[in-house]
């Protein structure tokens, strides 16, 4: 049984009906500049981010996706600057997907409410360009003519290996000290990326984001903003939209320095009345954190599988984070008004 997940998993991922292989992170905001490129520059400091996550281990074949940042933000020119290195592997067959991204954000004040220091808000335009590979290894596939005529070597014909294209990506992102929304627009430039011929133009993919933090606990007066170290709740959804394709992550953090608590879901709940079933379900997932220095954080969370009883036979997902950040307060002539989304 394992091994039919297995291969009706890879035929998806390189199938031609628009299915196209889509890499996700469940601590989505550990690494904000996969959300979208405004997030460039987010700490207002320096921060490198580091990831990987390993989905369906009980699968055969790899399903793992490894990702680095960096970005750094600039005061004197209002502007975040971020470099992300992407690597997603998928299925028995290594079908790959490589990315180099170059991201620059720019901070734009456009209001103050009188008498409330916190009330800043401002808007964040970003933009992405990015080279990207798509690869696979046919050795390592099973044809039918393996199958049926025994031969240890199939005469299928076996198209490109390896396809780079350039892409781009463009956003915004409005916020304050307390809450944030924006949206991205990735595959502007409709690449094709097919392995088997010229294939259909890349469908162009629509992300809507935002947030609140609720303080708990915290020493607000009016000389100070509001204690970022205090307790506190975030409430957070992330909602894509890739051809015909959608998910949701709706949910929560707690956060109690050193320690970070989180949970949340991942689907659409609407009925499919024709099959009488929910089909967009995929996932919980719950996070713990940790804030082992000022400037350094770890976490691991864990999805629980929830599609039609396939948490057995997949065996959820693992994926851990490190999220280092420096050079903070570097040029004290300029006061921040830090994006208030939380670290995973």
């Amino acid at each position: 049984m394992k091994k039919i997940i297995g291969i009706l998993l890879v035929l998806l991922s390189v199938s031609q009906v628009g299915i196209s292989q889509i890499a996700h992170y469940s601590q989505f905001y550990s690494t904000p500049m996969t959300i979208a490129p405004s997030f460039a520059g987010l700490t207002e400091a320096s921060r490198l981010s580091i990831n990987y996550r390993d989905q369906w281990p009980s699968v055969p074949g790899v399903f793992r996706t490894y990702s680095v940042g960096l970005d750094h933000y600039f005061s004197r020119a209002k502007s975040g600057v971020g470099i992300l290195a992407f690597r997603d592997v998928a299925g028995t067959g290594s079908l790959g997907l490589t990315e180099f991204g170059l991201q620059y954000s720019y901070k734009i004040k456009v209001g103050q409410k009188r008498g409330n220091l916190n009330s800043e808000w401002f808007l964040r335009p970003g933009i992405q360009f990015k080279y990207s590979e798509r690869s696979l290894d046919f050795e390592k596939l099973t044809f039918g003519d393996q199958i049926l005529g025994g031969q240890s070597v199939s005469v299928e014909a076996q198209p490109l290996t390896s396809k780079p294209y350039i892409d781009f990506t463009a956003s915004l992102l409005g916020y304050t000290d307390l809450y944030w929304a924006g949206f991205s627009v990735d595959h502007l430039l409709q690449p094709r990326q097919s392995l088997l011929g010229s294939g259909d133009k890349m469908a162009m993919k629509y992300t809507v984001f935002g947030g609140a933090k609720i303080m708990l606990k915290s020493q607000r007066n009016r000389r100070v903003r509001y204690d970022r170290e205090g307790e506190n709740v975030t409430l957070v959804m992330n909602y894509q939209y890739w051809d015909k394709f959608d998910q949701l992550d709706i949910g929560g953090y707690w956060t109690h320095a050193p320690l970070i608590l989180g949970a949340w879901f991942r689907g659409i709940p609407i009925m499919d009345k024709q099959n009488d079933s929910f089909d967009n379900i995929d996932a919980i997932i719950v996070l713990v954190g940790f804030k082992l220095s000022p400037n350094l954080q770890i976490g691991y969370s864990y999805d629980m599988t929830i599609i039609r009883n396939l948490f057995s036979q997949t065996g959820g997902s693992h994926e851990f984070s490190i999220v280092y950040e420096f050079n903070k307060g570097l040029d004290k002539r300029y006061k921040h008004t830090i994006i208030p989304c939380p670290s995973f």
